[in-house]
């Protein structure tokens, strides 16, 4: 859940519902250059853009299976 909730900020406030924020990649490498150091590796800059499409390929948590880990998840979204 904690993913989906990073992609869907990242998404709403910082894209503003766009498809891309007016900075481009700038965006998913300033959030992971500001995260990575406190919350480590789990937060590379592909890792945030692994977030950002989760939430846009999964937009409804109702539609989330607790049974699914993060890495099948990511097979999934890729």
């Amino acid at each position: 859940m904690m993913y989906w909730h990073i992609g869907k900020r990242i998404f709403e406030e910082e894209q503003q519902g766009r498809e891309r924020a007016d900075y481009g990649k700038f965006l998913t490498k300033y959030i992971s250059e500001e995260l990575e150091p406190e919350y480590g590796s789990g937060f590379s800059k592909r890792q945030i853009e692994l977030f950002r499409q989760f939430f846009r390929t999964f937009p409804n948590t109702n539609t989330l299976y607790s049974q699914l880990s993060w890495s099948q998840y990511k097979i999934i979204i890729t």
